[in-house]
């Protein structure tokens, strides 16, 4: 990498994959009026370098029969947290992201589930992992951002 990485291209570049991760190296081309195969050079470049870790699909829970989503604080007693939240992890699909973080809690889990009766029932079964808070996530404010080029200082 030379320079400073990513440049304004390239963050353009991903501003537009992260709207749309189909869109077509012409269409990208001409949206950022570089040549195509600069846009595919790029993106291969980008691709490489690990900064852009893959492409998928955005489902949207409620749609998809999930009507509630939850963020769950565990707070364990610090022996095993790795293997206790593994071993949470691995039977339990509706947990869709998992962040070990500092503060009161060990982790953040984001799941999503039918009823409210199921995320009790979860609830239980996640509390043999540790102390649980839980969020019920609002519809009207549970969308991803994009990630934006970083500002230089709280000012910017």
């Amino acid at each position: 990498m030379s320079g400073k990485f990513p440049d304004h291209i390239d963050w353009r570049i991903l501003e537009e994959l992260q709207e749309n991760a189909r869109i077509s190296f012409e269409e990208l081309a001409y949206k950022l009026d570089i040549e195509a195969s600069a846009a595919a050079a790029r993106v291969a470049r980008m691709e490489d370098e690990g900064l852009i870790t893959g492409y998928r699909a955005e489902i949207d829970p409620r749609k998809a029969g999930y009507n509630m989503s939850a963020i769950i604080s565990v707070s364990t007693d610090g022996t095993s947290q790795e293997q206790i939240i593994n071993d949470a992890l691995a039977n339990t699909p509706e947990v869709t992201s998992c962040w070990s973080v500092t503060g009161a809690s060990d982790f953040l889990l984001e799941a999503h589930v039918p009823s409210l009766e199921f995320l009790e029932e979860l609830l239980n079964e996640l509390a043999h992992h540790g102390r649980l808070t839980t969020s019920i996530v609002l519809p009207r404010y549970g969308k991803r951002r994009k990630l934006r080029p970083p500002r230089e200082s709280m000012t910017d």
